[in-house]
């Protein structure tokens, strides 16, 4: 009992020695004196200007932390664009014991505000965080080999609490497609990590397009009010493994403006590299007309200024090659129920498709109806003119398929058993 408490009391003080001796470090060294350093070790692996403005917070015990003020990783030397990356503050903590003595990485939640994120691809293509990617992945370095990359990886392991971004932005400019799209005030949530177990992710945000004045839109693409559009996705038990791709989501919910959205999704690619993903999907949708004025689409003005209201669709999907497949479908549509199934499958390219017989139909489907009233959807005009089916808009949707309709009623006239095909 004697010794025991010896040993005891040894470790106490030398617990107390490692507080004290954290504590005095702490107050006597100053972190800002390494600034230099670090900045140059930063553009050493990365290759990027790295410049770090705000003042230098560090903490010893029972977590080694450093906490940034603003930061800034530059662009790509001699590109002369905006910088990849900035912050107005940022902390990682790890906790020091295990990391000393069962070389354990057990990280906190990592914290940035403001982050600013400026993603550019040029004119050939090129994107301006590629090189930083290729400089970063494991084994890219002098001197690694992949034998000695692997036994890192097994003599080491790892728990991560997390990560909060708060208060970011994302802007992103594709000059060979010219499409522009921008997240303000973005907040990320990313729960804690081990591996072989699943995370949660939360996200928010408001998303741009095509905002006015910018010719990133100029072809017709997607145009967003100047207000933007507010976007939320949250999937609880999120799984990602490498080796070969996988994602699995089995819940998750995604909010745009007012209509929600929520199901299922499994995503993977196989031995050849081929990405592949199915799922099922829920919407609810207040207003369609209202979500498309949201989403700066134009509405046709109808007969009646309520038609192109309320929808409500499930259906279970899959994506393969390029291509998209919904069935079954079932959709309510105002007051008119729909069930059947929709294919798309993408164009080929005009090089591929040279010399080969013409491609078939874009959109496919087999859609059924139960009841209908055609002149509620009939677009108003100054004058009375007979009614016409928008053949020219039909054919240059590359569709082909059958809408069949139980009931359908124009004015006084009602059609039981109607089926239109169209080619």
């Amino acid at each position: 009992m004697r010794v025991a408490r010896w040993i005891l009391g040894i470790a106490g003080a030398v617990a107390l020695l490692a507080v004290a001796a954290a504590l005095i470090a702490t107050q006597l060294i100053d972190p800002d004196h390494y600034k230099g350093q670090l900045e140059s070790a930063v553009r050493r692996e990365t290759g990027r200007p790295f410049v770090l403005e705000g003042h230098l917070r560090l903490t010893w015990f029972p977590w080694l932390g450093v906490r940034t003020g603003p930061a800034r990783i530059g662009a790509p030397v001699g590109t002369g664009g905006p910088d990849l990356l900035g912050w107005r503050s940022a902390e990682v903590r790890v906790r020091l014991l295990p990391l000393l003595l069962h070389r354990h990485i057990e990280l906190a939640r990592v914290r940035i505000v403001g982050a600013a994120i400026h993603l550019r691809r040029g004119p050939r293509g090129e994107g301006n965080w590629e090189d930083l990617v290729a400089r970063l992945e494991p084994g890219s370095g002098a001197g690694a080999t992949p034998a000695a990359g692997k036994a890192a990886v097994s003599y080491w392991s790892a728990a991560w609490a997390g990560l909060d971004l708060e208060q970011s932005s994302l802007d992103y400019i594709d000059e060979r497609s010219r499409q522009h799209f921008g997240l303000q005030d973005w907040n990320l949530s990313v729960g804690p990590w081990r591996p072989g177990e699943p995370l949660s992710l939360r996200t928010s945000f408001v998303l741009h397009a095509g905002t006015p004045g910018s010719s990133a839109s100029a072809d017709g693409g997607l145009r967003l009010p100047a207000a933007g559009v507010r976007v939320s996705l949250d999937a609880p038990q999120l799984r990602i493994s490498t080796g070969p791709l996988a994602v699995a989501a089995p819940r998750w919910s995604l909010r745009i403006a007012d209509a929600k959205l929520e199901g299922a999704l499994e995503a993977g690619s196989d031995g050849a590299g081929r990405l592949a993903a199915s799922g099922s999907v829920q919407a609810a949708v207040p207003s369609l007309r209202e979500l498309a004025r949201t989403l700066g689409i134009a509405m046709p003005r109808t007969a009646d200024p309520a038609a192109l209201g309320a929808l409500s669709l499930s259906g279970s999907w899959s994506c393969r090659d390029g291509g998209l497949e919904v069935r079954p479908l079932a959709a309510r549509l105002d007051s008119t129920a729909i069930t059947g199934w929709v294919t798309w499958s993408r164009p080929p390219s005009p090089i591929a498709a040279a010399g080969a017989s013409p491609p078939g139909p874009a959109w496919k489907f087999a859609l059924r109806a139960d009841q209908v009233d055609i002149g509620r959807y009939v677009t108003q005009s100054k004058t009375r003119q007979p009614l016409e089916l928008p053949v020219r808009a039909l054919q240059a949707l590359s569709a082909q398929g059958t809408l069949e309709l139980e009931h359908a009623r124009l004015g006084d006239t009602t059609l039981n058993d109607v089926r239109l095909e169209v080619q």
